[in-house]
């Protein structure tokens, strides 16, 4: 890798993912773990001078956005500033970002897989910021690449995963929707994507843009919690088949800040990069013995 790298909050699930993935190809990267006090805009010259950075991953708050959901306004704006601010200082220099966003840019509503050509229609607040960071890229950016996810799974103990996981273990029946579709995709997954876009882009490749991945096949909540119960029992885990029962999207409140419909078409990045998704049913096993290393 030609690039200086700088990896922000290497301490996340996915940052923790790039980095091991980076460390068996043999490929180097600078990485700052979220400070005590939090991301500060005007400390991030410093960093990239330090670090004299080529390339900047941008995984800041990425546990707010991906995991539990950023609902607090002092905390979006923040994650706004300090986003905006990066996004400043990479194209006053020219250097590459690499940014991940999510299908909370779309209000959830087409019935179909989302596409990069596809307006953008957030539905909540946090998909509303993760939107205009988008366009503020492509306006001013000159070299990026906003790479965005639809379930991002890891196993963070107030994580959806680790939720769902519990669930399954209790008494109560598990109230999910039909409705409620995306691509499953755990983190390891997305980190072998985003190293890829990255060696590509390494090479000067003229590749900025919006990229979609998801792992296969794209999948309904409830479909994918009765794969995991499956999996649970099948390795003892689970002593009974839980009770999994459908619900109308709007009466659950586990999907809470996510689109009914978060399932992305990943063709773009297929044949831009030669990206191949994965299916997430053969990584399930990983999946859950992460979540079991949480507790």
């Amino acid at each position: 890798m030609r690039m200086r790298i700088l990896l922000l909050e290497a301490d996340s699930s996915l940052g923790r993912a790039v980095l091991r993935l980076a460390a068996q190809e043999g490929i180097q990267i600078e990485a700052l773990a979220r400070p005590l006090a939090g991301w500060q805009p005007e400390q991030l010259a410093d960093w990239l001078d330090e670090y004299s950075a080529d390339a900047v991953i941008n995984l800041a708050y990425f546990h707010e956005q991906f995991q539990v959901g950023m609902l607090d306004p002092v905390e979006l704006a923040a994650l706004d500033e300090f986003s905006r601010h990066l996004a400043e200082l990479c194209a006053s220099e020219s250097r590459l970002l690499v940014q991940p966003s999510s299908a909370r840019v779309f209000d959830g509503l087409k019935p179909t897989p989302y596409n990069e050509k596809d307006q953008r229609t957030p539905g909540d607040a946090l998909g509303a910021v993760q939107a205009e960071l988008e366009k503020l890229l492509a306006e001013r950016c000159p070299r990026y690449a906003v790479l965005r996810f639809s379930w991002l799974l890891d196993g963070s103990a107030d994580g959806q995963l680790a939720k769902l996981v519990e669930q399954l273990h209790g008494d109560e029946p598990v109230l999910l929707a039909e409705e409620w579709r995306g691509n499953p995709t755990p983190v390891d997954d997305a980190a072998r994507v985003l190293l890829a876009v990255l060696k590509q882009l390494d090479c000067e490749a003229p590749l900025s843009g919006i990229y979609h991945y998801g792992s296969t096949e794209p999948s309904s909540w409830i479909s994918f919690a009765k794969s995991l119960a499956q999996e649970l029992m099948a390795n003892n885990k689970l002593d009974r088949d839980p009770v999994i029962r459908s619900v109308p999207f709007d009466k659950q409140t586990e999907a809470g800040w996510e689109p009914q419909n978060a399932v992305l078409a990943s063709r773009r990045i297929l044949m831009t990069f030669g990206v191949k998704p994965r299916p997430w049913r053969g990584q399930l096993a990983q999946l859950l013995a992460s979540v079991e290393s949480t507790k």
